[in-house]
Parts: C-alpha cells; sequence; structure tokens
C-alpha cells in the first residue's frame, strides 16, 4: 500500500483525542506544506524512490533528466499545480487473490514527500506505540515482540485466554473518505497539506487502493 494511505489508515484506525499520553491537549500541525517543496526534501525522496524501483530501466531514464523532475515537482507543489497521475492496476495471488495498483515514479515521489513532511509529524505522535505498521524501527518484528510480551501477562493473569484472529475482508475498498478526512482535518490545520492529502484520497471514486512502491 502506499505510504500516504498506511498513515491515512492508522489514524482511520486510531479514532483518539487530540491529547497527548499525558493528557495535555495537542495542537492541530501547521505550516507543513512548504516543507514538500524544499530541493533538498525533493531530492532525497527522487533518490529513494528510484532505489527501490525494480525497473531499472525505467529508473535510469528519469535520473538522466534527474534534474528537470526535481524542478517540475518543485513548480507544481510550490505553486499548487500538481494532479495526481493515473493507476495501473492488476491482481496479485499472493497467497490470496488482490488487487492491487501502482503509479509512475513522479507521483511516487510526492507520495513519499507528503507522507514524511505532512502525514508523519502529524499523525505519529497520536498513534499508540503498538500500532507499528509503516513506522521506522517498527514493524514486524516490534510487532512480535508485543505480541509475546502481551502472550506472557495473559498467562499470568488469566491462565486460559482466547485471541481472535480476523480480516475484514475488501477492508481498504470499503473505507469512507470523509469520514477519514475529518478525521484528518482533527490533526492537520494547513489547508493547503489537507488539500494535497485529500487530493490523493479522491483520486480513487470510493474506498482506498492497495498500491505498490
Amino acid at each position: 500500500m502506499s505510504i500516504v494511505f498506511a498513515f491515512t489508515i492508522s489514524i482511520f484506525n486510531n479514532d483518539y483525542s487530540v491529547e497527548s499520553s499525558k493528557g495535555k491537549l495537542m495542537k492541530r500541525m501547521d505550516n507543513l506544506y512548504e516543507n514538500i517543496y524544499k530541493p533538498e526534501n525533493i531530492m532525497q525522496a527522487f533518490d529513494e524512490v528510484c532505489r527501490n524501483m525494480k525497473n531499472k530501466k525505467k529508473v535510469n531514464a528519469y535520473k538522466d533528466f534527474k534534474c528537470v523532475y526535481i524542478s517540475r515537482i518543485y513548480n507544481d507543489l510550490k505553486y499548487k499545480n500538481y494532479k495526481v497521475g493515473p493507476y495501473n492496476e492488476f491482481t496479485i495471488y499472493e497467497p490470496k487473490e488482490r488487487k492491487i495498483v501502482s503509479q509512475g515514479i513522479y507521483d511516487k515521489i510526492i507520495n513519499h514527500l507528503v507522507a514524511r513532511y505532512i502525514l508523519m509529524p502529524a499523525l505519529i505522535p497520536k498513534l499508540i506505540k503498538q500500532n507499528v505498521a509503516s513506522r521506522e524501527n517498527l514493524g514486524t518484528r516490534a510487532g512480535l515482540g508485543y505480541h509475546y510480551r502481551y502472550m506472557n501477562l495473559c498467562k499470568i493473569k488469566y491462565g486460559t485466554f482466547y485471541i481472535l484472529k480476523f480480516d475484514i475482508s475488501k477492508f481498504f475498498a470499503s473505507i469512507d473518505h470523509e469520514i477519514l478526512k475529518r478525521k484528518l482535518e482533527r490533526h492537520i490545520k494547513d489547508k493547503d497539506a489537507l488539500k494535497i492529502v485529500f487530493d490523493i484520497i479522491d483520486s480513487v471514486d470510493a474506498g482506498l487502493r492497495n498500491s505498490v512502491l
């Protein structure tokens, strides 16, 4: 799934008040948008996306015109002309059938910028520590650590206990855009930042799409 969708889903699943763990009211984040068009941030996102792309032929073509693309991204973001590009849709069967989408390098770079300089600063402080998905220095290993920790605690406290494991069918496709956007407005004050996030959310007719980097 794309980085932007990963973090918006995190806040969708964690419907908490805008208070810190210490009970203090946390202000909505402002002045976020300007960070996504700083040239040094664009260059870093460009390099990260190119490094993680499997299609090296396409990556090399982009690298040949790196300055041109960085300049174009800078202008599109600074002057608020960015339009979300089309999605390439396909199906995988690992282990179950899933519809996946992929975007071009240009959109992926902007996706990284939006996630790192808008969503991460605004949302990460609001997430519970057990929410380990798509977070630096956490992930599967941290999730397993919590799993074993809580299993041991339950054994000590209850002796016999049960774990419910389930999956929500078509979870992403069923997410209501308006509910998700209202939740984001509780944490982000910057109108320009909200607009680009909302444009990405609304780039599909309904729900959210699973996408690949």
